[in-house]
């Protein structure tokens, strides 16, 4: 199949990626990045908020280049280079299912995914949407390969593929319905229901995520309980707010062009009778993924990226269906992928400022500065034998421990006994008692000050040191305390 693949797809993807591999060098690490390279450094079959591969992807870039930067992100150019391949070797292959083929409509479909700004945001940060959107794609490709080769292992193939997307992200499992009812369905393909081939590969998804599961069990069901339980308690009466949040957030990530591609794509399958059977497959893999969380919008917060892998099935849906809008030498289409180009390289620009004022979007600056000088202050009261850092955020705590020099441990909300998921797993070890400590908050909205919870563990809670950080020396953009806190009472309970 890679032998297909002409070389100018493998010119315009090195150079992609070389330009990336450049970028991850000099862009800075989230919050969220943050906290899953402090997960790589406790290495586990799973973790309390999501399944184990992010981890396991930093951990190894980490191996490879050290816990900095370009560490931290080397996987995600990785995990966007596979994507990318696999996604044009899927239209390539479908094409084989239709009767008009154009050898065209793979580059088509990898342009388009390439001007959405989300295959380029998660193609240099490191989070769990990556390996996610890789292997959602392979399961689709594997389940594709059993309808055109009729070979049984592709199934099974399938299943580890699929098994991979759980270990990815728990929303892995929104593939299943989309395969299951393209194949009730499908009159040609329906046959496969009444043998044992795709209850085997579920089956062996269920081997491949068993990690997880038996991670679970260790540890009396957190993540689970957390993911479905927690977000069930956050529903909330009917109201359109969080609906016109989503549409916004994904008019943004999509970009207008695919936006509108995707809107007139759903229009065309409203008629599904009529529809060919190949795309019918493709649209299925993301609908109920895609259906599904904008029928919860409806009630509860939907956050931005949780649509994202439903979107490449849809991608080469759209490329399959009306091949001829998807034409470059539109007016309409030109002038769509030049404006998407502007919003992704304006993304890419924003990294680069300085303290650059977008409000809660700047989640970076100050934290690399105001670590070092909280270290020395950490020097000036006894070294981290005598004195332990904390902070009121998982996140907060996870960039501390990132950027402080000698990276040692940081706590969280678990110090004063408050929900901090991953570090309430990891606990509060019982030597901190008696020792002093540096708490450190912001001023970011999320982010509780939490300083009354604090001082009921402390028998002293004084501010030595703000940290303000502002774009031009005039527009704020941070302020970080700095507290301490002397002699921890300990885990009261």
């Amino acid at each position: 199949m890679l032998k297909n693949i002409p070389k100018n797809f493998w010119y315009f993807i090195g150079a992609l990626t070389l330009l990336r591999l450049i970028l991850i060098y000099f862009l800075p690490v989230t919050p969220q990045e943050a906290y899953y390279w402090y997960y790589s450094q406790n290495p586990a079959l799973s973790y309390f908020d999501h399944p184990p591969m992010t981890a396991w992807s930093i951990c190894f870039g980490s191996t490879l280049f050290g816990s900095n930067t370009f560490g931290v992100k080397f996987m995600a150019v990785f995990w966007g280079f596979l994507t990318n391949v696999i996604l044009y070797i899927t239209v390539q292959r479908a094409q084989l299912l239709l009767e008009n083929r154009d050898e065209t409509l793979a580059w088509k479909a990898v342009i388009l995914y390439n001007l959405t700004v989300f295959s380029h945001m998660y193609s240099v940060l490191m989070v769990p949407d990556n390996p996610l959107i890789f292997f959602w794609l392979l399961t689709i490709f594997f389940i594709l390969e059993v309808f055109i080769s009729e070979k049984k292992r592709y199934w099974i193939y399938g299943g580890i593929a699929l098994g991979f997307s759980l270990l990815s992200k728990y929303t892995g499992i929104a593939l299943l319905p989309g395969f299951f009812a393209f194949l009730l369905i499908s009159k040609k393909q329906r046959y496969w229901l009444k043998t044992p081939y795709p209850y085997l590969a579920v089956i062996t998804a269920a081997v491949v995520f068993f990690p997880v599961v038996l991670w679970n069990m260790q540890n009396n069901w957190g993540s689970f309980a957390f993911q479905f339980s927690h977000r069930a308690a956050d529903v909330r009466p009917f109201t359109i707010d969080y609906l016109l949040q989503l549409t916004g957030s994904q008019l943004g990530l999509l970009t207008p062009l695919i936006f509108g591609v995707f809107f007139y794509l759903t229009y065309k399958m409203a008629p599904i009778r009529n529809t060919n059977s190949t795309v019918r497959y493709f649209y299925l893999t993301g609908f109920f993924l895609i259906g599904g969380f904008i029928f919860i919008s409806l009630k509860s917060l939907v956050k931005i990226n949780w649509l994202l892998p439903g979107y490449t099935g849809w991608l080469i849906a759209a490329v399959l269906l009306f091949p001829e809008k998807i034409d470059f030498k539109r007016k309409i289409i030109r002038y769509s992928g030049a404006f998407s180009l502007f919003l992704i390289l304006t993304i890419y620009l924003l990294q680069f400022i300085p303290n650059i004022p977008i409000g809660e979007g700047n989640t970076w600056s100050g934290w690399e500065n105001a670590s070092h000088k909280i270290y020395q202050i950490q020097q000036e009261h006894g070294g981290r034998k005598n004195c332990f850092i904390f902070a009121n955020s998982y996140k907060s705590a996870s960039l501390l421990k990132f950027y402080l020099p000698d990276q040692q441990d940081t706590y969280a909300q678990n110090i004063y006994e408050q929900p901090a998921l991953q570090f309430d797993v990891w606990g509060t070890p019982d030597s901190l008692k008696g020792k002093n400590a540096l708490y450190v908050f912001t001023d970011r909205r999320e982010y509780d000050d939490d300083l009354k919870f604090v001082k009921s563990y402390f028998k002293d809670v004084t501010l030595i040191k703000t940290f303000h950080y502002k774009f031009g020396d005039k527009i704020a953009v941070r302020t970080i305390y700095c507290y301490l806190a002397k002699d921890y009472a300990g885990i009261q309970k």
